[in-house]
Order: structure tokens, then C-alpha cells, then sequence
């Protein structure tokens, strides 16, 4: 089968977007399983370290066993946690857009 070169550039770029596509949704799934597993640990630690003993006393966070002070720990690890993924995908939204620009 003979290709114009102008149908052979598109089939590269129609490949190399499989390819990118592909390997960025590995990317994804690893950083999305690095992410889950370090929130994991970072729960397990404030438990760990913030000197909860169990008591008769409940609060809102009773499924972790944590003291009522604990809780500003755990407010400020989910901000800081949500805080980092506006800031990647505010970052990935840029870099996108940016590339769209730069083929323009």
C-alpha cells in the first residue's frame, strides 16, 4: 500500500497519539496508586503519633479512634491533599493547552 506523504505524516500522528495516550494512562494509574498508598500511610501515622488512647469520649472521626485534637491534623492533610491535586490538574490543564497552542 503507497502513502502520500501527507497521509503518512497523519497515520504517524494518529500512532504517536495512541502511543502518548497509552503511556500517559500508565502514568495515571501509577500516580494514582502512589497517591492512595501514601494517604493510607499518612492516616496510619497521624494515628500513630498523635497519642490517641481510646476513650469513652467520641468525636466525628470515631471510624480512625483519634482524640478530638487530632482533628485539626486531619483537616489540615485533607486540605493539603485536595490543595495538591487542584494545583496538578490546574498544571496539566495548562500544559495542555499550551500544546495546542504551540501545533497551532
Amino acid at each position: 500500500m503507497k502513502y502520500t506523504t501527507k497521509e503518512a505524516l497523519k497515520e504517524i500522528r494518529r500512532r504517536a497519539k495512541m502511543i502518548r495516550k497509552k503511556r500517559d494512562r500508565k502514568i495515571t494509574n501509577i500516580l494514582a496508586t502512589s497517591t492512595s498508598l501514601c494517604l493510607i500511610a499518612l492516616f496510619a501515622t497521624i494515628g500513630e503519633f498523635s497519642g490517641s488512647e481510646v476513650s469513652g469520649m467520641q468525636s466525628a472521626y470515631g471510624s480512625f479512634i483519634l482524640s478530638t485534637k487530632t482533628g485539626g491534623y486531619v483537616w489540615i492533610a485533607s486540605l493539603g491533599f485536595v490543595l495538591g491535586v487542584s494545583v496538578t490538574l490546574m498544571v496539566k490543564y495548562l500544559k495542555e493547552r499550551n500544546h495546542k497552542e504551540a501545533i497551532k
